[in-house]
């Protein structure tokens, strides 16, 4: 997030938009497309504000003690993930910021299951039925944040692979295959532990906490290495 703000912010303000192709993109600022570019700048920033608002969500003492706030931050944040996922459709077909047939079928499925669950996260918080509303809620912030983990998927199995000699370039099968787990891994093990916090029994809770706490330390890392490589190297 506060790369987003720093770097696609930075440049929006100043007008210097020329300079957001100094960060390898897609397809980046193209001179004279003003519906591209606007569309293009939009997402980044928007993108980064529908991880801030959706991290907000998950806070019991917001729920809590501002339930109304806790409304209308959540309306928020479903009325801006239309809008990434709307303005990623358009980027992705319309634009032709395309990487080939699987990240365009990874980034499409994603995107329908944004729309999908910010739906079912609305219409079952317009039910009161808070506990689906839940559910559904964490699973469109999961997948408003893909492309979050597809950053940090691609520099961890590059770590793992690369002293393999296995290559992780936008060609690769590995890519497809980290693009597809960018969104789905996260999915499963939100169903892991949904499922885990209705078991009568200690062993599931114990075996999805400890799934958990490795998965962060992995998401540590690829955060770490993802600020490193791809975003202090720009600011």
């Amino acid at each position: 997030m506060g790369f987003i703000a720093l770097f696609y912010g930075g440049h929006g303000l100043d007008g210097n938009l020329g300079a957001l192709n100094g960060k390898p993109h897609i397809t980046g600022y193209v001179p004279g497309d003003v519906m591209g570019n606007s569309q293009f700048l939009a997402h980044a920033l928007l993108g980064g504000l529908v991880t801030f608002a959706g991290a907000w969500q998950l806070l019991p003492g917001l729920r809590r003690r501002w339930p109304a706030l806790h409304r209308w931050n959540g309306r928020l944040f479903l009325v801006i993930a239309l809008v990434v996922t709307l303005t990623g459709f358009w980027l992705t077909w319309v634009r032709g910021s395309q990487l080939g047939t699987g990240s365009n079928l990874s980034i499409s499925l994603n995107g329908l299951l944004i729309l999908g669950f910010v739906g079912l996260a609305w219409r079952s918080a317009r039910r009161r039925d808070f506990a689906a509303h839940r559910g559904h809620a964490l699973r469109a912030w999961l997948l408003v944040n893909g492309v979050w983990f597809l950053r940090i998927g691609i520099l961890l199995a590059g770590m793992v692979l690369a002293p393999l000699g296995v290559t992780v370039d936008y060609t690769s099968a590995t890519f497809v295959i980290v693009s597809f787990a960018s969104w789905g891994l996260p999915l499963a093990v939100l169903e892991l532990y949904l499922r885990a916090g209705r078991s009568p029994r200690p062993g599931p809770k114990y075996a999805t906490a400890l799934l958990l706490g490795v998965l962060a330390l992995a998401t540590l890392a690829g955060s770490a290495a993802a600020l490193a490589f791809m975003w202090l190297p720009y600011l």
